[in-house]
């Protein structure tokens, strides 16, 4: 859920350009490549320069990121990577990929933040990927992931239907993350924030659950653990009749945060995960601010 996750307040509080890095701006070409799951979240083949690597889809985050092999590997500057006091934040720099190849879709120029990646995979805080593709990427264009026939495409133009995307902050002091309107829970209606990397259904935060209804569901004991959020947490389980564009979703598992948490200070109401996309076509419409959900 967001930058919020694994290396979240890090991450938050950097810079969105990679200053100092000659580069040309980001760009994507249309096309289609295999989805693949790593760890059971949504992630694609890429190549670079010959070399093959697992990216996850990230829409929970705007910076996209990888190992600090890949860059040492392939001699590519980098920069230090400032924090929002101007300082260097430790074991992170920035740098730009130059070509990455993912099925007949071509990325050049993309902007990566540089972690020790793998060290993080190694204690259970990252799928097992190479890097991720932030939704920064996917900007003026279409993202469709076919969760069925396990495609992805990326294309320009087209309608827009469903729910309108806006990209709010989590937490007064977060990074910018995709939310939508179209979701619903328990009847009434939610802005949620859509994240691949979050392996569960909704999550309902503490500001919005007595207006939706939810106050008795989160007296249950039941608990489920996602490893890749918040470095690792415990989230409180329930159930709750969900909806997007009042079609059924059925009575899907609701989650609530336990302390430590970190929550969106009451600026949307819910985070919806993979076992809601599972089995779907999922389109983030980056050009026309659009979010659809079909069967």
């Amino acid at each position: 859920m967001s930058g919020r996750r694994w290396m979240a307040g890090v991450l938050a509080s950097g810079l969105f350009s990679v200053a100092g890095v000659a580069q040309d701006v980001v760009s994507i070409s249309d096309g289609r490549a295999k989805l693949m799951m790593c760890s059971d979240l949504p992630c694609v083949e890429a190549v670079v320069d010959g070399k093959k690597l697992h990216l996850a889809i990230d829409t929970g985050n705007p910076r996209s990121l990888v190992d600090v092999d890949l860059v040492r590997d392939e001699g590519l500057d980098t920069t230090a990577y400032l924090g929002r006091d101007g300082k260097p934040v430790a074991n992170l720099s920035q740098s730009a990929l130059p070509v990455i190849k993912v099925g007949t879709i071509e990325i050049k120029n993309l902007p990566v933040v540089v972690a020790h990646l793998q060290h993080m995979v190694a204690g259970n805080q990252m799928p097992e990927v190479d890097g991720t593709l932030g939704y920064e990427v996917f900007k003026g264009k279409i993202l469709r992931m076919d969760l069925h026939k396990n495609t992805i495409e990326i294309s320009s133009g087209g309608g827009c239907v469903g729910g309108t995307i806006a990209l709010k902050t989590f937490g007064k002091t977060g990074p910018p993350i995709v939310t939508t309107t179209g979701f619903s829970v328990n009847g009434k209606p939610v802005v949620a924030q859509v994240d691949t990397m979050f392996a569960g259904s909704m999550v309902v935060y503490p500001d919005a659950v007595e207006a939706l209804g939810l106050t008795a569901a989160t007296k249950t004991k039941e608990r489920e653990h996602f490893p890749f959020t918040d470095g690792g947490v415990d989230m409180l389980k329930s159930t709750a009749p969900q909806a997007f564009a009042g079609k059924s979703l059925g009575d899907q598992p609701v989650y609530f945060a336990t302390p430590g948490m970190h929550i969106p200070d009451g600026l949307f109401e819910a985070t919806v995960g993979m076992k809601i996309l599972a089995g779907r076509v999922v389109t983030f419409d980056f050009a026309g601010s659009c979010f659809d959900l079909g069967a």
